[in-house]
């Protein structure tokens, strides 16, 4: 059956607009060219078996993203990370390993995200606190069937903060009930004030 290793790595600056298919295939080049011993699918197309979490949108970076990789047998764990950080680019970077003990899918963990959204235009924060205090917060966005609908996404909110010029939300994540951060950037833009000079970097994702 082989062994599931699971491994945590940043998407830096570098490589933000790389996106996530070309970040799929970055990193199973990169596998390829080291001695981890991987676990190759059978069939005419031998594959190796890798899953990832939660896409991540083109131009944001990231502190933890995650991917699960399935294994011949146990390697050496700071042998694993320095070997694939070696055939890395710039820009990703392998921050932790470890063998996870739940056999579930990675993308099945994933209920809740951290975001940081880092302002740099002339803007009003005190607008913004007040704008995601609200019990309601409206958008419009179209739906499955190509219908516009309206949605309250303070339910996906689980809490946020103001840092000086940047903006921490907790947001729930996954398959499901994802709160995609360009959303509340479509907030800002419609309730506060329109801004062009920003940064989002997802701080976390939280596996559960």
């Amino acid at each position: 059956m082989g062994v599931l290793i699971r491994a945590k790595y940043a998407k830096k600056e570098e490589v933000k607009y790389v996106g996530h298919l070309d970040t799929m295939r970055t990193f199973i080049r990169c596998i390829k060219r080291t001695n981890i011993p991987v676990s190759y699918s059978k069939g005419f197309n031998p594959r190796i078996q890798i899953s990832f979490a939660l896409p991540l949108g083109v131009g944001i970076t990231s502190k933890s993203e995650y991917f699960d990789l399935t294994l011949e047998e146990r390697f050496n764990i700071d042998m694993f990370i320095a070997e694939l950080n070696s055939t890395l680019p710039d820009g990703f970077r392998i921050v932790e390993a470890y063998y996870p003990e739940e056999t579930k899918s990675l993308m099945s963990l994933v209920k809740e995200a951290v975001y940081e959204i880092t302002i740099n235009d002339e803007i009003d924060f005190e607008k913004i606190k007040n704008t995601f205090e609200k019990d309601e917060i409206i958008i419009e966005k179209e739906n499955k069937d190509k219908k516009i609908v309206s949605k309250n996404i303070k339910e996906n909110i689980l809490d946020f903060c103001i840092k000086d010029n940047v903006c921490i939300f907790h947001v729930t994540a996954g398959s499901s009930n994802n709160l995609n951060p360009n959303t509340i950037i479509d907030v800002i833009n419609k309730y506060v004030h329109h801004i062009e000079d920003f940064e989002i970097n997802r701080k976390e994702i939280i596996l559960k």
